[in-house]
């Protein structure tokens, strides 16, 4: 199962998107939600701040399914809970619990280079760590409570999010 091979041959070019999973990494304990400041070099919304994400890649799936055992008919279960895992260790350093997420909200949307995505954001539990961020992709981070979320200059829809994983 190691050497699947994923093709987009088959494909239909008119049905396909990059799926992107945005990460509410929550603090129940002091009840608040962490932020990252995207770097000012980012081609796209530098400087804003926003929650850690990242795109699904076929050579997840495909360890994925290596390490489950799983055919590939059979497929990944909580997938977007598995990315946040991910991501959250990639981009900031932290642990999640990638079990039992909310998804907040969901969209598709098109990138400035024309590429389709679908994006979910969903909850994740922080379970330990401290925050080391990604070299060269964010500057700063904050762990923020409801109250103080009107302080960050935040990528559109953002702050809105964040209110609704902390309620």
């Amino acid at each position: 199962m190691s050497n699947l091979e994923i093709s987009s041959t088959e494909a239909k070019q008119d049905k396909l998107f990059y799926v992107v999973a945005n990460i509410i990494i929550v603090n129940s304990v002091d009840q608040t939600c962490l932020l990252l400041k995207r770097s000012e070099t980012e081609k796209v919304l530098g400087g804003k701040w926003a929650f850690p994400g990242g795109k699904l890649e076929h050579s997840d799936v495909a360890s994925l399914l290596a390490e489950t055992g799983n055919q590939p008919i059979d497929g990944i279960d909580d997938i977007l809970g598995k990315l946040a895992v991910r991501e959250a260790q990639e981009e900031c350093g932290l642990t999640v619990n990638g079990e039992n997420n909310t998804v907040i909200k969901n969209k598709v949307f098109v990138r400035p280079d024309g590429v389709p995505v679908f994006m979910a954001t969903l909850t994740a539990e922080y379970a330990g760590g401290s925050v080391v961020l990604e070299d060269g992709a964010f500057s700063d981070f904050a762990w923020v409570s409801k109250e103080n979320l009107g302080n960050y200059d935040c990528i559109e829809g953002v702050r809105q999010e964040a209110e609704k994983a902390l309620s």
